[in-house]
């Protein structure tokens, strides 16, 4: 049943549009428990800002975490806030600066992510014999253990700097390619690593508009500083990939649908030593200047070590 429903999904995407549109991917990133403490970046929009151009972009996600091994437990809900400022320098360059914060939470989204399922005939893998509204992740192999105790404690906390160049744009060759360079600082003292640790990455983002849709792709790389690592052992680099398209509807709105593929972060850690696998479906609506996105995530495949549900909110809007 779960492949009649993402086949049903992507197939709606293939559907002749109304108008054309033109923009990319959900400012949303990877939810999956292994990205939570490292640098873990959002798609990256494959279109650079015009030379004094601002713009900036808030989101806030909320992810329902159940995964269970041998060697951890996880289960609980995590916000995940992420702001960024992005400036065109011109000549195909734009400069952006952004801070993220992930924590867990008690929203009490546990009967929701079940009814999520039971509306789409998916399995509970073995959620329902465990409770509600249970914190805690524990990885004993690391003497890791984050409970209610710690709701208030943030676990990740990131400035990052990213410069991106257009290396194709629209106006000439029908497509958008950019690279971008970035690097994330972790500010979070009760981090699984010491404060202080320097991330950094390389995304390389297309997006093509058709006649009908707009489909984007990202591939990254990312490579982890491990000298600052104190509890949990990670790998040194992280690659991964996405995929989506935008589906035009009346009245400035638009449906989107991504894919998201992400190498594993940790070492010898059972289903979370796994690639993840998450697709998200998310609505986009102008008002004015400003654009208003919601997304519902859900995990694929493996589902062990990504969220088993979740949603965001995000806003962008040009500053002047």
């Amino acid at each position: 049943m779960h492949r009649e429903i993402y086949a049903a999904l992507i197939m709606a995407f293939l559907l002749p549009g109304l108008t054309q549109a033109g923009e990319g991917p959900l400012l949303t990133r990877s939810e999956a428990v292994g990205q939570l403490f490292r640098l873990n970046p959002p798609l990256q929009n494959p279109s650079v800002l015009e030379r004094g151009r601002l713009r900036f972009a808030l989101s806030r996600t909320y992810a329902n975490l159940w995964a269970r091994d041998k060697r951890y437990v996880v289960d609980g809900e995590i916000v995940d806030d992420q702001a960024h400022m992005a400036a065109g320098l011109g000549a195909g360059f734009q400069i952006g600066l952004g801070f993220s914060s992930r924590r867990f939470v008690q929203a009490d989204t546990d009967q929701t992510a079940i009814s999520f399922h039971d509306l789409f005939r998916m399995g509970q893998d073995g959620r329902l014999q465990t409770g509600k509204h249970h914190t805690r992740f524990v990885i004993p192999d690391y003497n890791l253990q984050y409970n209610r105790d710690n709701l208030d404690r943030t676990f990740s906390e990131q400035a990052t700097v990213d410069l991106s160049y257009a290396i194709l744009s629209r106006e000439r060759h029908g497509w958008d390619l950019t690279a971008t360079l970035l690097a994330a600082y972790e500010m979070a003292s009760f981090s699984p690593y010491a404060s202080g640790s320097v991330d950094r990455g390389l995304i390389l983002g297309a997006l093509y508009q058709g006649s009908m849709l707009t489909y984007f792709a990202n591939i990254r790389q990312l490579f982890f500083d491990q000298s600052q690592e104190v509890r949990v052992g990670t790998r040194a680099e992280n690659r991964g990939f996405a995929v989506g398209a935008n589906y035009p509807l009346p009245d400035d709105q638009q449906l989107i649908f991504q894919f998201m593929n992400n190498q594993p972060v940790f070492r010898d850690l059972g289903q979370l030593s796994r690639n993840s696998y998450e697709w998200q479906l998310g609505y986009r609506y102008h008002w004015e200047a400003v654009t208003l996105e919601l997304a519902v995530i859900e995990n694929i495949f493996w589902l062990y070590n990504s969220p088993d549900w979740g949603f965001s909110l995000g806003l962008h809007a040009p500053v002047n």
